[in-house]
């Protein structure tokens, strides 16, 4: 075989090595991403349902108030159990927001509320420490 066409073959053999690493890397990525999606999708599932259930005892909570005004006895502990409940939920949806903030690859100054990579070390708009 002529040295240029074995030289030329030995090129082609590189390149598409280069090019199935370069794939795998991509499908790698590509994989972690949407990974990443599905986790965040779950957590905001998990944040509506937890607002549904909050605005369920909301109603409740209204109702047991206006039987209260119309002069119809409603029990103080089942007032309190149920505030206690949206407490609660309203805690899990802070966690579950904070988890989401974490997931992202961006970050909020705190100091000016610039959008800013989680990989910088300072604020692009003002310069503090993120």
């Amino acid at each position: 075989m002529d040295a240029k066409v074995q030289s030329f073959l030995d090129k082609i053999r590189v390149m598409a090595d280069k090019t199935t690493q370069a794939a795998g890397r991509a499908a790698d990525v590509a994989g972690k991403k949407a990974s990443e999606l599905a986790g965040a999708t779950r957590i905001n599932l998990q944040i509506f349902d937890l607002n549904a259930e909050c605005e369920a005892l909301y109603k409740e909570i209204g109702k047991m108030v206006y039987d209260l005004h119309r002069g119809t006895e409603v029990s103080n502990e089942e007032m309190d159990d149920k505030l206690a409940e949206v407490d609660a939920k309203q805690e899990k949806i802070s966690a579950l927001r904070e988890e989401l903030a974490g997931m992202r690859s961006v970050v909020t100054c705190p100091h000016c509320g610039k959008v800013c990579s989680r990989e910088d070390s300072f604020c692009a708009g003002c310069g503090s420490a993120l």
